[in-house]
């Protein structure tokens, strides 16, 4: 195997291997049938590995190329004029001349430039993208979503509308034109290899195989894409090798001579062989080739824990890509895919005997667009050069003023004099100018017809006569007068769909071998906001989810599991629609008033205004949750029955909340009974206690009153005069009475 140029091991030098008696002989092919055969289709019959020499390469290389600039002669130099008639050539080189000898005007109103821009234009206004879609039983419709969000994202960095359109307008102009698939390293200090998506300025420089049958070029078994390397650049490369030029060019090539001081031709050279592979299928499920199994599978498989359910041998593509000189070959790598990276974009293709013609709207326009021309260029002639109408003037008049006279016709004079004179008897009127020479109506009439025939061999209406503007001012025959031309060109972006379909397929099948290891990149969403995933090729799962305790959960994609097909849809951008949604939503709403509060937050959402997501937020809180349900169609059976098993939880959970709630309510009003118990034995008590107060200060009253009114009595009592008693006798008794 040799060194990868990219990484090489040893100082980066391809050396030729080594001339071996057996590397002098033909090695079977399939086509032959294994004996050998001269079309240069190595097919290796069995898993052995072979050195081929690097002189049968070139050699296969050189036939190749010579059949291919032979059979795509005639397209080329039809091209090459069919761009320098757009590009403003459109007189025939010797009638130029004669006229340019003869000092007449040689006029150029080019309106192929309209035509071509109506067409490409048109696709770049309604852009096709690339759907992914999940095929088989392994494939993940979130997963989908992630590959067309790589998709977006290889697009963007790799500035593929520039590729697209350069493509269409080869295409639209001379029939045919290039996009290449490329691998290129995602920065300089990184290991990590990206795609993109290149561009193909110069058709010509491609020379893809012509024996291809489909119009994508999907199956072409080799192609070229060729340069010039400035001479200095090339030493620098490879110092030790001979800049000796590759010796074969083409039609519309820019360096058609090969051999020059300054510069040397270089080849890009892709070619597909085929080995023959088995295909084995496991007891447990497992489906692969054989020679890929693990060794923990291998030792399964001799110990017998694992058997073969089936096997057969395949013949399996395997894309070789070298890089050549006249002599060398610079470099070699096996290409990851198992196709030519060059995606031709066509026109019309018109094959006859098996001879194909390519052609784009230019060529069938030359004639009317060079009658044009012509007549336009006659009209001017007879205006410009025909003589300015001469003075009528009586004999006489102008005697004296002749000079003057003679000079009116080149200069402007603020009056002319004259004489007046008499014919008759009668004066003479004064000097008059002949009318004008008017243009033929032929003339006119013809370069009217030459426009309308570039109108009907383009298919596209821009200008409508004027017999048909006074029928066509309404909205609807105006569009019906645009979907006219677009009918009549729409085969050039169906053609673009096939090939962008077809590059969308070698992308599906790249991707999971460029992107095997595991590694954060950024994904594009459909309304162009980045997203950050991980890719992890040992998940068990095409698409799952990380949680994170520092943030939220990340997505996991593993892309090589699941089995994935492509479509191309035409269509306005997302920006594009999003406005035109607003628009027709917000005439929906004008339409049917009452329907404002249940849309408001979907009409804010299509806004393109800074804060209408958040009012779109603020304005669906306040929507009946009813309407925010999805309709059960659009959701999965797995999510349908959970939940229903959640509505079932949440209704016994509602049942028991209206039991806790009836509970509440008899224990509350048990609490309020027995509030009101208290109440009223806390007032009967507090009254009980006043009263008892009440009474206990009667009685220290009346007590006080009492003691008051006895202490009066005393008081009066000491104060009034005792009586005297009456003289007793000795020893007689004192009267009680008394």
């Amino acid at each position: 195997m040799a060194n990868n140029p990219r990484d090489p091991k040893d100082d980066g030098k391809i050396k030729l291997p080594q001339i071996q008696a057996g590397m002098n002989k033909r090695g079977p092919t399939a086509s032959d049938g294994g004996k050998g055969g001269d079309d240069g289709e190595w097919t290796w019959l069995g898993r052995q590995k072979f050195e081929e020499k690097d002189a049968d390469i070139l050699a296969r290389a050189r036939s190749r190329f010579e059949r291919t600039a032979t059979s795509e002669a005639e397209n080329r130099k039809r091209a090459e004029d069919d761009l320098k008639f757009r590009d403003g050539q459109q007189w025939p080189a010797d009638v130029a001349a004669q006229r340019n000898m003869d000092k007449r005007p040689c006029l150029t109103i080019n309106k192929l430039n309209t035509f071509v821009h109506l067409i490409t234009n048109d696709i770049r206004m309604n852009r096709p993208a690339m759907n992914v879609s999940p095929v088989g039983e392994r494939g993940d419709k979130e997963a989908a979503k992630m590959f067309r969000g790589l998709i977006r994202h290889i697009e963007r960095a790799s500035a593929a509308d520039i590729a697209y359109d350069t493509a269409t307008d080869n295409q639209v102009t001379n029939g045919f034109g290039y996009i290449r698939l490329l691998l290129d390293w995602e920065s300089p200090d990184s290991f990590h290899q990206v795609l993109r998506i290149g561009r193909v300025r110069n058709p010509f420089t491609v020379y893809l195989d012509p024996d291809r049958q489909q119009p994508d070029g999907s199956d072409s078994r080799f192609g070229f894409v060729t340069e010039v390397m400035p001479l200095d650049e090339f030493k620098a490369l490879w110092p030790d090798l001979s800049p000796s030029s590759y010796d074969l060019g083409a039609i519309g090539d820019k360096w058609k001579e090969w051999s020059s001081k300054d510069g040397v031709r270089v080849c890009e050279y892709y070619e597909i062989t085929h080995e023959t592979r088995t295909l084995v299928e496991l007891d447990n499920g497992f489906t692969g080739w054989a020679d890929e199994l693990d060794d923990k599978v291998k030792d399964s498989l001799k110990a017998k824990r694992l058997t073969y359910r089936r096997k057969r041998e395949a013949q399996y593509p395997k894309v070789m890509h070298y890089k050549l000189t006249a002599i060398d070959i610079l470099e070699r790598e096996e290409w990851i895919g198992s196709h030519i990276p060059i995606v031709p974009v066509i026109g019309d293709e018109i094959d006859i005997g098996g001879k194909v013609s390519l052609r784009g709207v230019v060529r069938d326009a030359k004639g009317p667009q060079q009658m044009y021309n012509y007549w336009r260029t006659s009209e001017t002639e007879l205006v410009a050069l025909a003589p300015k109408a001469p003075y009528i003037v009586e004999e006489g008049q102008i005697e004296g003023h002749e000079r003057q006279w003679k000079n009116a016709n080149t200069r402007s004079f603020p009056y002319l004099s004259y004489k007046g004179t008499s014919v008759a008897g009668r004066p003479a009127p004064p000097p008059q100018r002949q009318p004008s020479p008017q243009i033929p109506a032929g003339v006119v009439q013809a370069a009217q017809s030459a426009a309308q025939d570039m109108m009907a061999t383009t298919g596209i209406r821009f200008d409508a006569t004027m017999q048909e503007r006074m029928t066509d001012e309404s909205g609807r025959a105006i569009r019906e007068l645009r979907r006219t031309s677009d009918i009549g060109a729409f085969h050039y972006a169906d053609n673009l769909n096939r090939s962008l379909r077809w590059l969308g397929e070698q992308l599906l099948e790249a991707i999971p071998k460029v992107y095997d290891e595991e590694r954060v990149v950024t994904i594009l969403r459909e309304d162009d906001q980045e997203e950050q995933i991980k890719i992890n090729p040992a998940a068990n799962a095409a698409y799952g989810e990380q949680k994170r305790p520092d943030a939220g959960p990340v997505k996991i994609f593993n892309p090589k599991i699941g089995k994935y097909g492509v479509t191309v849809t035409i269509g306005e951008s997302y920006a594009t629609k999003r406005i035109e949604a607003a628009e027709q939503m917000m005439a929906f709403v004008k339409a049917l008033p009452n329907t404002a509060a249940m849309v408001a937050d979907l009409i804010a959402a299509e806004m393109d205004w800074p804060g209408a997501e958040k009012i779109a937020s603020r304005l669906a809180k306040a929507i009946d949750p009813k309407l925010l349900t999805p309709d059960q169609k659009d959701i999965s059976p797995q999510v349908q029955a959970l939940i229903q098993s959640l509505e079932t939880q949440v209704k016994m959970l509602q049942g028991e909340l209206q039991q806790a709630l009836a509970a509440v309510k008899d224990k509350s009003e048990d609490r309020d009974i027995a509030r009101e118990k208290i109440t009223a034995d806390f007032e009967a008590k507090i009254l009980a206690i006043v009263q008892k107060a009440e009474a206990e200060r009667s009685k220290q009253e009346n007590e006080n009153l009492r003691a008051v009114v006895q202490h009066v009595k005393d008081l009066t009592m000491h104060l009034m005069p005792k009586p005297q008693e009456p003289e007793r006798e000795a020893g007689e008794e004192p009267d009680e009475n008394a």
